[in-house]
């Protein structure tokens, strides 16, 4: 049984729904007024149901008494677990570790099947060769992770080739879609594209940022990176925002000096600075930018960059503009659902330590999305499926979530989100998010019939 789900709207401080997908704000908000702790409005929409523990058994009950393979299934979770960016895949790695000894506890997947789950450092020089070791020596059944777009896009091709069943569990880049995968059959990805950080950027500066004039890109200088930038400028340009884009810069990737960048920024004084730096590359320019000044009389914005709050809590100024690549984050003015405050507690109670990552949420939906397609497939048939039945059973996919509802369109290989951002503030000693800002999936995901770029000229 499919679950129905009807997104929420977004409505405005009055009750109006709101058509651009961002709240109509009724009192401006300018940049040195905003610096004073003045905030955006709350987008009032609801992600989500509240569920159970188990997102298979949101659905109907199983149909038959097929045989259950006796083994263990074979996972191989993949991710950076040293290196800088390991303050990124470190909490995914123990995030996915929780929800597989919980399904074990339970028994397993249809409550028999054993996980049985190997970590994988993404932090190697031969990522293809690892991975054809993984899918060919070691015969795991379903590899999942990939943060790298780097990674991802030289992997995917291969994944096809071999026919490995994958789930893409955080990397962003919408290339692997767009270009590099175009005709997906045995690779998913479990989280949002870095669609929603970038159109969900350009439609907070059109509708709730009117102040601001110039705008300063500073983005890592890979494929993640300028892919962002590129996809954020031409959201700009094809929605008419009347803002001036001042300046491109690209950093190295990784970077531990941002000093002569800081120092360029300082000299431009942009209205507001958008980046998608992340991992220990966010933690060092956050720290330098916030030690120089940088974040003094500006709006920084960083698209994907809420999971450095847990590494770094004292650099953290009031009012830096945080994106969570969706609506992953512990702490808030937000409401989510019980699963949200299950998952942050036993999450909490298991590492000493919030689930600031937005990448330990996104490690909850790829297991979970597979646990649920393998059952799903089963409940519908009475057999447990082949891996060319569980590509259908992925097909199309939804259920709840920490996060809210996750759903992957039909036609599609790739789920959406909403895009979600708010500002930071200390609460209650620690970090939190205040004036969240929802931005629904249709307004920050393009459709499975078209290109993200095709789909962001068409606005």
């Amino acid at each position: 049984m499919l679950i129905r789900h009807t997104m929420a709207s977004s409505f405005d401080p009055d009750g109006e729904i709101v058509k651009s997908g961002v709240p109509n704000i009724r009192e401006k908000i300018g940049r040195r007024r905003f610096m004073k702790g003045a905030g955006t409005a709350t987008v009032a929409a609801s992600m989500g149901l509240a569920g159970c523990s188990n997102p298979a058994q949101q659905g109907g009950g199983s149909t038959g008494g097929g045989e259950i393979p006796s083994e263990p299934l074979r996972m191989a979770c993949i991710g950076f677990t040293s290196g800088p960016a390991s303050v990124f895949g470190t909490p995914m790695m123990q995030s996915a570790r929780m929800v597989v000894d919980r399904i074990n506890q339970e028994g397993g997947i249809l409550g028999e099947r054993e996980i049985e789950m190997e970590e994988f450092d993404e932090n190697v020089d031969e990522v293809v060769q690892q991975y054809r070791r993984l899918a060919t020596q070691e015969d795991f059944d379903v590899i999942v992770g990939y943060i790298s777009s780097a990674n991802i896009l030289s992997v995917a091709p291969i994944a096809e080739e071999l026919g490995q069943p994958t789930v893409v569990w955080d990397t962003g880049t919408t290339d692997l879609f767009d270009k590099a995968n175009k005709d997906p059959q045995y690779v998913f990805r479990t989280c949002a594209s870095s669609s929603t950080d970038a159109v969900g950027a350009a439609r907070l500066l059109q509708n709730a940022l009117p102040d601001v004039q110039t705008v300063a890109g500073v983005n890592q200088d890979y494929a993640f990176g300028r892919n962002n930038w590129d996809l954020f400028s031409q959201a700009v340009e094809s929605l008419g925002i009347d803002v001036e884009l001042v300046e491109s810069r690209f950093t190295p990737f990784p970077n531990d000096d941002y000093s002569s960048t800081i120092s360029a920024l300082n000299d431009i004084n942009p209205d507001f600075i958008y980046s998608s730096h992340w991992g220990g590359d966010a933690v060092n320019f956050i720290t330098q930018a916030n030690n120089q000044g940088l974040f003094d009389d500006t709006i920084p914005c960083f698209t994907a960059g809420s999971h450095v709050i847990g590494n770094i809590p004292d650099e953290i100024p009031e009012g830096i503009l945080f994106g969570a690549r969706g609506p992953h984050y512990p702490f808030g003015d937000q409401q989510w659902n019980t699963l949200h405050e299950e998952f942050v507690k036993n999450y909490q109670n298991e590492y000493n330590e919030p689930p600031y990552a937005h990448g330990a949420f996104h490690a909850w939906q790829a297991i979970w999305a597979y646990v649920y397609s393998i059952e799903r497939a089963y409940n519908l048939s009475g057999q447990y499926p082949t891996k060319d039945q569980w590509v259908k059973s992925m097909e199309g996919i939804g259920f709840n979530s920490p996060s809210g509802f996750v759903n992957m369109p039909q036609g599609s290989h790739n789920v959406v989100e909403p895009s979600f951002y708010g500002f930071s503030e200390q609460r209650d000693g620690r970090v939190a998010l205040r004036d969240t800002v929802w931005i629904t999936p249709e307004y920050v995901n393009p459709p499975a019939s078209m290109t993200t770029s095709e789909w962001i000229d068409s606005f």
